[in-house]
């Protein structure tokens, strides 16, 4: 008996076959690369979170004595450019105000190995099947995956494993939005998909790159005794403190 014939309709080209090998293979590839920017970045927040806890009572005191000597300053000179200096430093002052408050409220989350690694893969796989990348050429699921990435990321820097957990199901249970089949698209279609990939995977690089290299990476990941480092800054931020206390006075 003669097998039966497979309908044309289901047989891929083999160009499209190999090129659908490698966006799959480029889809994990930057799956991987997400969650080791959004890892790069939480450190940072962390870093920087632990930073305002430490030091934001001397941080904020620093910027209200910029702020006041640059209102003397202002009234002295009677320039525009030191009026609008004074509201830079006041600006910076409330902005910090509230960041310190915010750190205080929202101390960092710490979760056990197992649940960090569960969250880690829940948002690579997250990534993978909703990146914005793959729903370039239709606008409606595309807005839906960039406002899916804004809860997801939001999530995944709080280090919040239930939510994560419930958007990934979410996917599964095809409540958000099913993604059009990559052998749907045509061969150009899918070249342009590749090269966006490609572009996005260089992208992400030199975005990790460029994190790993700024303090707020280096101090943890070279397992620097924070809470010394954080004493070492408060008594330089201190003396920055007596000197301009001394300005304040002499003006």
């Amino acid at each position: 008996m003669n097998a039966p014939s497979i309908p044309s309709s289901l047989v891929i080209h083999p160009a499209k076959a190999d090129l659908l090998a490698q966006i799959q293979a480029l889809e994990a590839q930057i799956a991987v690369l997400e969650e080791e920017k959004a890892a790069c970045q939480y450190q940072i927040d962390r870093y920087y979170r632990l930073f305002r806890l430490h030091l934001g009572d001397l941080l904020t005191q620093t910027l209200d004595l910029q702020w006041k000597l640059s209102l003397q300053r202002s009234a002295q000179t009677g320039r525009r450019s030191d009026a609008e200096e004074a509201q830079t430093w006041r600006d910076r002052f409330e902005e910090t105000n509230r960041a310190v408050r915010e750190a205080v409220a929202h101390k960092p989350t710490n979760l056990d190995e197992m649940a960090e690694r569960e969250l880690r893969r829940l948002y690579r796989q997250a990534v993978t099947l909703a990146h914005p990348d793959r729903h370039i050429n239709d606008p409606d699921h595309l807005t839906q995956a960039n406002e899916y990435m804004v809860r997801l990321n939001d999530a995944y820097q709080r280090r919040d494993l239930k939510t994560v957990r419930e958007l990934v199901q979410d996917l599964n249970d095809g409540r958000l939005f099913i993604p059009k089949p990559e052998t749907t698209h045509t061969l150009e279609e899918l070249q342009q998909i590749y090269q966006r990939l490609t572009d996005r995977q260089q992208t992400l690089q030199t975005e990790i790159n460029k994190l790993k290299a700024g303090e707020g990476y280096q101090l943890p990941a070279s397992q620097t005794d924070l809470i010394a480092h954080f004493l070492t800054l408060r008594e330089r931020m201190q003396q920055q403190i007596n000197h301009l206390l001394q300005q304040l006075k002499a003006a």
